[in-house]
């Protein structure tokens, strides 16, 4: 599956978003919309690769995703595909972010463990960070996976 790319100026820094798809739910653009809205929504509309423009009110899908894969501990993201009018609950058990960190006073990358937890939060949102590191280059790296590396178990 190829590389989604965000319409946000954050998230065209990031150089590499590598995942390992291991499900995919899809529901239509109406049916999101009537569970954030608890309504039909018969004018819906592509707002951006995370949310929908539902009856002219801007919505986040995730919390749709969220809801949907509640007992799914792979559920990483939601995205919401133009094409095909739906929305993707995406699963995985690894996703490894690099991002290109502006300056030392970026975000993300004044301090690496808060970087990659909000990564974290966006793009792998069930999964543990394993690693985690800024390089002399000025690039962050998160890896998440399903289980805490041993190494840094035994470490401890």
């Amino acid at each position: 599956m190829g590389c989604f790319f965000f319409a946000t100026n954050l998230f065209a820094q990031i150089i590499k978003d590598e995942k390992y798809i291991t499900g995919t739910s899809e529901y239509s653009f109406e049916d999101v919309c009537k569970f954030l809205t608890n309504r039909e929504s018969p004018l819906i509309d592509y707002k951006s690769v995370t949310s929908l423009n539902c009856m002219g009110k801007s919505l986040k899908v995730a919390p749709f995703c969220e809801e949907k894969e509640a007992a799914n501990p792979y559920y990483i993201r939601a995205v919401v595909d133009k094409e095909s009018k739906k929305v993707q609950c995406l699963s995985s058990k690894r996703v490894i972010i690099k991002y290109q960190c502006k300056s030392k006073e970026d975000t993300y990358c004044k301090d690496v463990e808060v970087g990659c937890f909000l990564f974290k939060e966006q793009l792998a949102k069930r999964l543990k960070i394993v690693h985690q590191s800024l390089t002399d280059q000025n690039i962050l790296n998160c890896y998440f996976d399903v289980r805490v590396d041993m190494n840094i178990v035994n470490e401890k």
